[in-house]
């Protein structure tokens, strides 16, 4: 057994305990494992070599390996790769150095399927796309650190969102002035997760929004109950330098089946791939150069959101068919 990766007796039944760059946390199987249960620890073990020699990294092995090992036992489902995925038999993740956990529910989206989605850095921006009729929108301010004239711009941004009932404004990164100024929710990313209060943002009734890459990420957000999710990279982005490869919409696709909340697209959206996109069956895809990298970003958006409305009505409620494969690695073995 990788020495990064051990068994461990947790909440009484028998658990993955994780230590590597990216992770520091248990894995909870759906199925309780006996402690003494030999057979079992032998067959994990087995699956997580297996999934590594298919290019998953360590994490991702050992999420899949429980969610195949669960999987079987509740369903009979012989192999992760020729079946739907199926939520309850899902790991669950517990984070062993992070901030306090969420004892109250986050509130669900008011508009489960909002479209699209502009994320923009400024408040000139902001007004013009609550003004287009943005049914989703957040304010990315990104900074060294917090400081007060960001505070007044967040301040000022959920003062503005006021005005535009139809709009979910979410705040990015800085919790604690989302709550102070009354947002309407927080948008927060994988490592963000470990330091943020979340128990504080439930309490204050945001909604919470969580950037998610991999499966152990998709199971951080999971064990979270989180508002909506935001799944990528779809397609290749410039907009920040990331470790994750983008898979296109197969993994998209997956994770939509998977996830029991709403789930954004995100990375590399635009209108030349728009209904890609939304053809996974996903509530929302994430724009930011497509709109804000536009000589006019309230046309820009008013095309893309109104293409999403047609392909909406196209659809007429149902979810795309096509197969949902299982998500291909997003994160390099030699990263």
């Amino acid at each position: 057994m990788n020495p990064s990766c051990q068994f461990h007796v947790q909440e009484n039944r028998l658990a993955l305990r994780l230590k590597t760059r990216w992770l520091h946390a248990d894995l909870l199987p759906a199925v309780a494992i006996a402690k003494d249960d030999e057979a079992v620890r032998t067959a994990i073990e087995s699956d997580i070599r297996s999934w590594q020699a298919q290019g998953y990294v360590l994490e991702d092995a050992c999420v899949l390996a429980l969610f195949g090992y669960a999987s079987r036992a509740l369903h009979g489902v012989r192999s992760l790769n020729d079946s739907p995925p199926k939520r309850d038999a899902y790991p669950r993740l517990v984070d062993l150095e992070c901030g306090p956990r969420p004892s109250s529910v986050f509130p669900a989206m008011r508009n489960p399927r909002p479209g699209v989605y502009p994320i923009v850095d400024n408040l000139e921006h902001l007004a013009l796309m609550l003004e287009a009729g943005a049914r989703i929108l957040q304010l990315r301010i990104k900074s060294p650190s917090f400081t007060t004239e960001i505070g007044r711009k967040i301040q000022q941004a959920v003062s503005m969102g006021r005005q535009y009932p139809d709009c979910q404004l979410f705040i990015n990164d800085y919790w604690q002035a989302a709550i102070d100024a009354g947002a309407w929710g927080v948008h927060l990313g994988q490592e963000d997760l470990l330091s943020a209060d979340l128990d504080a943002i439930a309490k204050a009734g945001l909604r919470l929004g969580v950037s998610s890459h991999s499966f152990w990420e998709v199971a951080r957000a999971l064990s979270l109950q989180p508002s909506i999710v935001a799944c990528g990279p779809v397609f290749p982005t410039r907009v920040k330098a990331m470790p994750w490869i983008a898979r296109g919409t197969d993994n998209l696709r997956y994770w939509v089946s998977l996830i029991p909340y709403p789930v954004i697209g995100i990375g590399g959206v635009n209108a030349g791939n728009l209904a890609e996109v939304h053809a996974t069956g996903c509530a929302s895809a994430s724009v930011i150069g497509a709109v804000t990298g536009d000589l006019d970003p309230t046309a820009a958006f008013l095309k893309l959101q109104s293409r999403w409305q047609d392909l909406e009505t196209q659809m007429k409620g149902s979810v795309s068919r096509h197969e949902s494969l299982l998500a291909r690695p997003t994160l390099s073995v030699s990263s």
